[in-house]
């Protein structure tokens, strides 16, 4: 077995592992593997819990689904639930694929024309990356349509059951392309062969994976719209919701543009034309009750609920949490203990804070709630239904003080939802507390003194030095809590009571009474796709307002 004889002669053994790992590009190529390996157990986990079930929701989603799998329906789930407003959703999907995939073929062929490779092989490289794709969508529908493929078949559906083993060849013959186009391109620049040369297979996969998809919804939804008896009314509906979302983008880019002037005129011109495309988009949209005509009700009541539970919970959650922590990270005596304390709410059985929180705010006279109210009112006789109230909060309490045209203030919030708001504050505040105490434990010590020398006082410290550095962590939570409160389920659906008449229930909560009780898989799996779009624009939204405002030192 040795490599090399007593005469000088090497053995096919030396010979084979020379060649295969000797080198540096043998080197790379061990390192490479090794890396990839540790990587697996991550992505194997991060695939089959994460990627794969949007994959197959979305594959749910476009059936009958009752326990098995059931006819096919294209869209027919989305546009029951949305209404005709469903196009105009997808149109917005279509145009951001477009968008990325058109912004990435752009910044490629100029990072090629910087690098002076010729554009041709960029766009050589959409060839493997078609073939990349298509294997990659066989193998994806190989999976999803694992535990479906005696209906599919039934249905004379076989051609989606996707084959693993032809994917596995097109992703092979994809890369050996590449690799070939690689091999050109560098004879072609005249490159040595230890120079580093980009390797355009990645645009092109994205390439073809956005403006594919787009295309190919685009196809689906057209079909869909164009075969539905009300075709005139839904492209009237379409116009109107699409005029106005234009007006409002484009106010937004004219009131950028305004804010950037120094001239007076420029100034005021831009804010006043703002305002009026603005003012065009809201009138526009305006028609919403009768575009969604004909859709769930209680889809966008879900949504609605979503939203108002967001936006009542994070903002105070965070600014609760970032004064705690402020206080706390002080030289306080027993500060330990208040650590502690704060945080056993996040840690401590939900359904054991519901029961106190159902006790507090219970129907009782008695109940403290209603004493705190009947003190504040002045009012003995004042008692509220707290969790069983699907009244507005601001029509229930203005009520409540004396005001009784607050009756006709039926908007906002139920008093129902105020109170499950109150408990997630109460349950959330204190790791929001935690995490912001290890934001300020990275901020140096050096920067305030610095600060104090120069004559800050407690005020300009917390603004000046202590909000910017702690920015990152304030983003990090924002994230976390946005999305916390949009797939929330455990802490409304312990505290929920049907008396509030579902105006506790947000879209979580909504999906999964029609999955669970209404045995619908397929319509709940179109809702949370489109939940899921919503959840991932707010994050990107949130991403790009970070990448000017978060500061990272």
């Amino acid at each position: 077995m040795a490599t090399d004889t007593l005469g000088g002669q090497e053995t096919a053994v030396g010979r084979a592992r020379a060649g295969f790992f000797s080198g540096r590009r043998g080197r790379l190529l061990r390192e490479n593997l090794t890396a990839y390996l540790f990587l697996a157990p991550a992505a194997i986990l991060i695939f089959t819990f994460g990627i794969f079930p949007i994959f197959y929701a979305s594959y749910v989603s476009l059936y009958r689904w009752r326990i098995r799998q059931n006819g096919y329906l294209g869209l027919k789930n989305y546009i029951d639930a949305m209404g005709d407003v469903a196009y105009v959703f997808f149109g917005l999907i279509i145009v951001a694929l477009l968008a990325v995939g058109i912004t990435t073929i752009v910044r490629t062929l100029r990072e090629a024309k910087e690098l002076e490779i010729p554009i041709s092989f960029p766009l050589l490289n959409l060839v493997p990356g078609a073939i990349v794709t298509s294997g990659l969508a066989l193998i994806l529908l190989r999976f999803i349509t694992f535990f479906t493929q005696e209906q599919a078949i039934a249905a004379g559906e076989a051609r989606i059951l996707g084959s693993v083993p032809l994917g596995i060849v097109a992703l092979a013959v994809g890369w050996a392309a590449s690799r070939q186009i690689s091999q050109w391109q560098r004879r072609a620049t005249g490159r040595s062969p230890f120079a580093i040369i980009p390797n355009f297979l990645q645009p092109g996969i994205t390439a073809v994976l956005t403006i594919g998809g787009a295309l190919f919804l685009a196809y689906f939804a057209l079909t869909t719209l164009f075969n539905s008896p009300g075709l005139t009314v839904a492209l009237i509906k379409i116009r109107v919701v699409v005029t106005g979302l234009i007006a409002l983008v484009v106010a937004y880019f004219i009131w950028n543009w305004a804010m950037r002037q120094f001239d007076t005129k420029k100034l005021v011109g831009g804010v006043l034309a703002a305002a009026i495309f603005i003012g065009a988009g809201i009138y526009l949209i305006s028609i919403w009750p009768i575009a969604t005509a004909g859709a769930d009700p209680n889809f966008y009541l879900s949504f609605a609920v979503t939203v108002f539970y967001s936006v009542g919970a994070v903002p105070i959650q965070l600014a609760i949490a970032l004064v705690l922590a402020y206080l706390l990270f002080q030289d306080l005596k027993g500060r330990g203990l208040f650590r502690v304390i704060f945080f056993v709410p996040y840690i401590a059985p939900t359904v054991a804070g519901a029961a106190v929180f159902q006790v507090l705010f219970s129907l009782r006279e008695t109940s403290l709630a209603n004493k705190f109210m009947q003190f504040i009112t002045l009012n003995p006789d004042a008692q509220l239904r707290w969790l069983k109230e699907p009244g507005s909060v601001i029509a229930t309490l203005g009520q409540a003080f004396g005001f009784e045209s607050a009756a006709n203030w039926e908007f906002g919030p139920s008093l129902a939802l105020f109170v499950v708001i109150i408990f997630s504050i109460w349950r959330f505040v204190g790791y929001d507390t935690v995490i912001f105490l290890a934001g300020l434990g990275g901020i140096p010590r050096s920067l305030y003194e610095a600060a104090e020398i120069d004559g800050a006082n407690r005020w300009h410290l917390f603004r000046h030095v202590t909000l910017p550095l702690l920015s990152p962590t304030t983003f990090f939570l924002s994230v976390i809590s946005v999305l916390g409160t949009f797939k929330a389920f455990n802490t409304i659906w312990v505290m929920r009571d049907s008396a509030a008449l579902g105006t506790v229930d947000t879209a979580s909560i909504y999906f999964f009474e029609t999955f669970q009780r209404g045995a619908r898989f397929g319509y709940a799996a179109s809702m949370a796709m489109v939940l899921f779009a919503v959840m991932l624009t707010l994050t990107i939204i949130q991403n790009r307002i970070a990448e000017r405002r978060v500061f990272y030192g």
